[in-house]
């Protein structure tokens, strides 16, 4: 079994995930890393450069009973066949919409919210709590202050990482061994904010749609590069005692977790 470190991040095509990643193989002792996307394009060029990268294209918008079988398979299974062993998951994927208000909003558009943004992260967690607790491991899940914000329209969003993080919580119970901790990562200048600028504008409130306009006119975004830090650092050594908590990722207890390992 190797003793360099493996992690499975999700969600690493762009964005948060992206960062990430970049951040993660930068360092001088990178750790080995299973990295998913919906379209892996973009990190070929890597895996083909970086030996510790492998990529997988999984779509967790599939359905539970194909998650089911993806999951363990295309994902858990190949990090142990390949390395031996998992140290940490970062759970980065999800989704916004649908961005409706509840009474024009779809059932099935919810449902498909919750299987990318709650039920894939527990199927996931399941299959791969085998491994973690061999290696006293780390879980870090990428939640979002709408989880006790709200705004209109964002119903089946916020409340599904509002799920997250009691996950989070129920996990550090049942789970001594294994470190898991959920984080905020603030309004960050990515793909989902100009979404929210431009189409989903017409859900939300002019006030509610003010809000984002003002944030990046007024440089108030935060860079995928700067959180993204926090999540790696955390996924290679996050400490104990923060096991359950749910955090904002520019929180004074992870002042430590900014700075390059």
């Amino acid at each position: 079994m190797s003793e360099t470190p493996v992690i499975i991040l999700t969600g690493a095509g762009r964005g948060i995930g992206f960062a990430i990643l970049k951040y993660l193989l930068a360092l001088t002792n990178p750790p080995n890393i299973l990295a998913t996307s919906r379209n892996i394009t973009a990190l070929e060029p890597l895996a083909a450069a970086h030996e510790n990268l492998e990529v997988v294209s999984v779509d967790f918008a599939a359905p539970s009973s194909e998650l089911k079988s993806i999951i363990p398979t295309a994902i858990v299974n190949a990090a142990v066949s390949k390395w031996g062993r998992i140290d940490a998951l970062l759970l980065n994927h999800g989704v916004l919409d649908p961005l409706a208000k509840v009474d024009v909003a779809e059932l099935e558009d919810w449902e498909a919210n919750y299987r990318v943004n709650f039920f894939s992260n527990v199927q996931l967690i399941k299959n791969a709590l085998p491994d973690l607790r061999k290696t006293n491991g780390r879980v870090v899940l990428v939640s979002s202050g709408a989880s006790s914000l709200y705004f209109t329209g964002w119903g089946a969003y916020g409340s599904s990482k509002a799920a997250l993080n009691h996950l989070n919580s129920t996990l550090a119970l049942e789970e001594p061994t294994v470190t898991t901790v959920a984080i905020a990562p603030g309004i960050v200048d990515t793909d989902m904010q100009a979404a929210l600028r431009g189409v989903h504008g017409k859900v939300m409130s002019s006030g509610e749609n003010s809000f984002f306009h003002s944030v990046k006119e007024s440089g108030g975004l935060v860079k995928p590069e700067d959180v993204g830090a926090v999540l790696a650092n955390l996924a290679l050594q996050v400490e104990k005692s923060l096991s359950g908590k749910y955090l904002n990722w520019d929180d004074e207890v992870l002042s430590s977790y900014r700075a390059k390992l």
